[in-house]
């Protein structure tokens, strides 16, 4: 390999980082209405136009938000990649923006349970009924908020062991108007105590570290009423080699472990969870869903 190989392989990926700043550019645009000289508001247009000329067509603002979240998380966690390449693997990430934004990704995992209650419809009626939801990995709180908005019976706990995200959390919570029904605690998920109280857990995979897992599980299972769900997110199996090994990085770095839909699935099948199965709510992020026993 040559300096001429090296310098040529980094041109062709700035193109890829490039381009993304100017989608999410484009996007900050669309959603601040932002003022600026009119030329370069042009020639962003113009390069999201050269990657497709539909892609931002029939999108919702509250979508092209949960994208320029995703883009700005990236762009931010890249940047401590590149400053911080030695830091110890965990999630210790201080800045607003990226706290903020990774938060406001986790908004679309309400879709995929709005399409799961929709064909399971006892789980329909649990989160209807009025029962408890529990948000492990609460972070700022955006998934607690919109399971509340879009579930106005459901009682939530959110519990995180990260301080500077409850901090954003209890801010973002009391602006939302339904600060009453949102309940947040300093706890890990592998320390919880809650007995037969939860309809619904979610556990964010990607975080969560195999050597915790059994006993997350253990405990979490006694937190759910008899009859209960659990949803593990894993992200979906990515399309290639490189996305792959970005992938593992992403989550080893973050404290977590890169599951698979078939090791969570024996996972949950040990723990004594019944009705395992995994379920694609579309997008990157899979599903894998289990019952506590009756």
């Amino acid at each position: 390999m040559s300096i001429e190989s090296l310098m040529a392989t980094s041109q062709r990926l700035s193109v890829s980082v490039e381009a993304l700043a100017a989608l999410g550019a484009e996007l900050r645009w669309r959603q601040e209405g932002l003022g600026g000289d009119a030329r370069v508001r042009a020639l962003l247009h113009d390069v999201v136009n050269a990657v497709d000329p539909q892609l931002l067509d029939g999108i919702d603002p509250d979508r092209e938000a949960s994208v320029l979240a995703l883009i700005q998380t990236i762009f931010r966690q890249a940047v401590d990649l590149l400053e911080n390449p030695a830091r110890a693997p965990a999630w210790t990430h201080q800045d607003p923006i990226i706290l903020q934004s990774q938060g406001q990704v986790s908004r679309l995992i309400v879709r995929g349970i709005d399409a799961l209650a929709a064909q399971r419809p006892e789980l329909g009626a649990m989160l209807r009924g009025g029962g408890a939801f529990l948000d492990v990995g609460t972070g700022v709180g955006w998934l607690a908020i919109d399971m509340a908005r879009g579930w106005p019976a459901l009682r939530i706990v959110g519990v995180d062991p990260w301080q500077p995200a409850l901090v954003l959390a209890r801010d973002n919570i009391a602006k939302s108007g339904i600060a009453e029904r949102i309940e947040l605690r300093l706890q890990r998920a592998e320390h919880l105590d809650d007995v037969a109280t939860f309809s619904l857990a979610w556990l964010p995979g990607p975080f969560i570290a195999a050597e915790i897992a059994g006993r997350a599980l253990e405990r979490i299972r006694c937190a759910l009423v008899p009859g209960g769900w659990l949803i593990f997110g894993i992200n979906a199996p990515p399309p290639g080699r490189l996305e792959e090994a970005l992938a593992i990085l992403r989550n080893v770095r973050n404290g977590g472990y890169r599951w698979t839909a078939r090791e969570v699935e024996e996972r949950l099948r040990v723990s004594d969870f019944r009705e395992v199965e995994s379920f694609s709510p579309g997008g990157p992020i899979l599903f894998v869903v289990g019952r506590r026993s009756e």
